[in-house]
């Protein structure tokens, strides 16, 4: 989407406001890349911009905001009043979002990481795949696509359960952990088990200075994006599905017939 970055900021900004000169630095970013701001955190603008996460707070508060998610939600807003002024429906408006997030996804995804993954679940003899709440029904699709290249998974969304999974995991086995945030408490501690046992860490998810980041033999990033606008949610799961597919299509490759075999032999059997 072409942003008028003059329109954009007079939506943004209702009033004249006195800015820092970090402020104005700030500022500056958000008015010349606001798309990116939508997927941003915080923590990586700090690491952009090299500025205090105190100073970007005082930024958002100068112009009303209690909090950074209110502050893009309006940012979100904006850049859809933008497009429907400009007469773009808003299918087109959901459909250009996600196809944003697939070339994002796209651009961002590491080729050596995705073989070191794909070296690490076919020498597994157990993969255990995790996620919780939007995450746990991309790790159902996972599933559902991996198990029929032949690899032996399970998923699991259940906190008791997956911790008492760790107890009979040992170095032969493997885990892939969806996380969007990377920061999702039950994950972390099934993460952590994970690691005590010697068994490698598979992460998929948007942020590469998370904590389940810290943990991850292989890290493999999405580019979603999470908010309460509708095709929001959908974004983040299409980053998801996108890396899911990539992986088991790596997975795949490796042995063309032996897949074709397992799949034959899916099939055969839900006909039954």
């Amino acid at each position: 989407m072409v942003i008028d970055k003059i329109k954009f900021e007079s939506i943004l900004v209702k009033e004249h406001i006195s800015f820092s000169k970090t402020e104005k630095t700030i500022h500056n970013y958000i008015i010349e890349n606001p798309e990116q701001v939508i997927y941003d955190t915080l923590n990586s603008i700090t690491m952009k911009l090299h500025v205090g996460e105190a100073s970007i707070v005082r930024y958002f508060k100068k112009l009303g905001y209690s909090n950074f998610i209110s502050f893009k939600m309006d940012i979100f807003k904006a850049l859809q009043e933008m497009s429907i002024k400009n007469g773009l429906p808003f299918i087109d408006n959901i459909t250009e979002n996600m196809m944003d997030v697939i070339q994002k996804t796209k651009a961002s995804i590491d080729m050596q990481a995705v073989e070191k993954a794909t070296d690490i679940i076919l020498a597994s003899k157990q993969v255990i795949i995790g996620g919780m709440g939007t995450s746990h029904t991309t790790a159902l699709d996972m599933f559902s696509k991996i198990i029929r290249t032949g690899v032996n998974a399970i998923v699991i969304n259940d906190t008791h359960f997956s911790y008492m999974y760790t107890a009979i995991m040992t170095e032969e086995s493997c885990a892939i952990i969806y996380s969007f945030s990377g920061e999702t408490e039950e994950m972390i501690k099934f993460a952590t088990n994970c690691k005590e046992k010697n068994v490698k860490l598979i992460v998929i998810s948007n942020y590469s200075n998370s904590t389940l980041f810290s943990l991850a033999d292989v890290f493999l990033k999405t580019n979603g994006f999470e908010n309460e606008i509708s095709g929001g949610f959908f974004c983040s799961k299409i980053s998801q599905i996108y890396v899911c597919d990539i992986l088991v299509t790596s997975c795949a490759l490796r042995d063309l017939e032996k897949t074709k075999k397992y799949v034959q032999g899916v099939t055969n059997t839900v006909l039954k």
